[in-house]
């Protein structure tokens, strides 16, 4: 069973001018789920939640530290094995999908090594061995920015599949 959290008009509305506010309104609610969950066995969230939690994750690593430290801190299988790719490109966030699926890609080929665990020089000596990343990282960081508003514009347009509004 899916659990979608309550999330009052009066708190979409106030957060509406940033998209990384109006998302986090959704993001941080799933994180109350996942910290309260005592059911272990079903699942609380539909695919379009998931997607949205992999998102923030790819942004948030992707930023910091590139596809390497994405991969490195345990999201490779979140974002890479799941229909995240599909899903957002359904979305219109194309160009991320594309970059996604290119690392996809390098990530296969190179799973075994890429999700080691490493020390931090054996991390940083990563981002000269596997420079295939480099240039998605890159192209990553010039779309991030219009993939999140076409992310936070599919969210307002489909909000039933995120929450449930309350007044």
């Amino acid at each position: 069973m899916n659990v979608l959290p309550e999330i009052s008009r009066k708190e979409l509305a106030k957060n509406q001018e940033d998209a990384w506010d109006f998302l986090f309104l959704f993001i941080d609610k799933y994180g109350e789920i996942i910290a309260s969950d005592t059911q272990e066995t079903e699942e609380p969230f539909n695919g379009s939640q998931h997607t949205l939690m992999a998102f923030n994750f790819l942004y948030g690593e992707v930023a910091n530290g590139g596809f390497l430290q994405l991969i490195q801190n345990g999201y490779g299988r979140y974002v890479f094995d799941t229909p995240f790719a599909d899903t957002i490109r359904a979305w219109g966030a194309e160009q991320t999908a594309q970059i996604v699926e290119e690392a996809r890609t390098v990530y296969e080929e190179h799973r075994e090594e890429l999700e080691k665990e490493v020390s931090i020089e054996e991390f940083s000596e990563m981002y000269d061995e596997y420079t295939d990343f480099e240039s998605l990282d890159d192209r990553f960081y010039e779309i991030m920015g219009d993939d999140l508003e076409i992310v936070k514009k599919y969210v307002e347009n489909h909000l039933g599949e995120f929450a449930i509004l309350i007044d």
